[in-house]
């Protein structure tokens, strides 16, 4: 969702048989926040944290669904989980936004969207995610987009590596219907930062979309954080855009109300550089997201 109900598109630290296991989603981003279903790479650091938040008291919940390379601080022993263990983690998230802005191009107002994504943790490092997203603008418009994905992720303490692949079906849309592959790297600096670079081949357009970005995270305490994140993105013959194509943030706080519901409300904005058609947006919205 902005990215899916994602950048839910990075938590203190809870016993985990992973270094950095499945996380919860956020930014239901899904990009995270940058396009509709969460982006792999944005909605790491949201995720991150709300594993963390929402299982204090509760170890099985290190694996908590999310849809994109989301991680956690926590690190436990590896054999601290049998061989034969297959951690599943499912979760769903929702919410509003009040521009839908996918990659810096605005697609509708006062945007409603959901998305349902299982995680599964394959081995110490490998973690699969599958999922469906549906979102549609309440305005003027009658956009609607649909999506199902599967991404694969290496993930550990240091660093993240994965690729997504996603179907999208967009309604009353300038964007076209096919698959976006995008692979991406994430470098974990410490419990806070991380840097991570992404590219995607969307082959509805036939264009090419690569960013750059920082990830923040804070923990406020046993139930709550607060989340930055600032990128800029580059385009190649991609829905109008060939370059520079924009810088984006947002700004973001997590609570945690027990050990399975979430809230996060946020803002952002997308500067338009010179090869992008657009103007400057700035929207905000609030993402609620319940994990089992």
């Amino acid at each position: 969702m902005e990215a899916a109900l994602g950048d839910r598109s990075g938590d203190s630290k809870v016993p985990a048989p992973y270094p950095r296991p499945p996380s919860f989603q956020t930014a239901i981003q899904p990009a995270a926040l940058q396009s509709g279903r969460r982006d792999p790479m944005l909605a790491a650091v949201t995720a991150k944290r709300l594993l963390l938040l929402l299982a204090l008291g509760s170890p099985a919940l290190a694996f908590a669904g999310s849809g994109t390379p989301l991680e956690t601080t926590a690190a436990a022993p590896r054999d601290s989980v049998a061989a034969d263990s297959l951690p599943i983690g499912i979760e769903v998230v929702t919410g509003y936004r009040s521009e839908y802005i996918n990659r810096g191009f605005k697609l509708a107002d006062d945007f409603i969207d959901v998305q349902l994504e299982a995680e599964i943790a394959l081995s110490n490092e490998w973690v699969l995610s599958l999922g469906a997203y549906y979102g549609t603008g309440t305005g003027d418009e009658d956009f609607s987009e649909a999506a199902g994905f599967f991404d694969l992720k290496y993930d550990t303490k240091q660093w993240t590596a994965g690729i997504a692949t996603t179907y999208r079906n967009y309604q009353d849309s300038f964007f076209e219907d096919g698959f976006d592959i995008n692979p991406s790297f994430t470098w974990h600096f410490n419990d806070d930062w991380d840097l991570g670079a992404g590219v995607a081949y969307d082959t509805g357009d036939g264009g090419w979309y690569g960013n750059i970005e920082a990830n923040w995270s804070h923990p406020l305490g046993k139930s709550s954080f607060v989340a930055a994140k600032l990128g800029t993105s580059f385009t190649s013959d991609y829905y109008g855009s060939d370059g520079w194509n924009d810088i984006y943030a947002r700004l973001s706080y997590s609570y945690a109300f027990n050990k399975s519901v979430a809230v996060t409300p946020f803002i952002g904005t997308s500067i338009p550089m010179e090869s992008s058609p657009e103007t400057e947006r700035l929207f905000g919205g609030v993402w609620f997201e319940v994990n089992f």
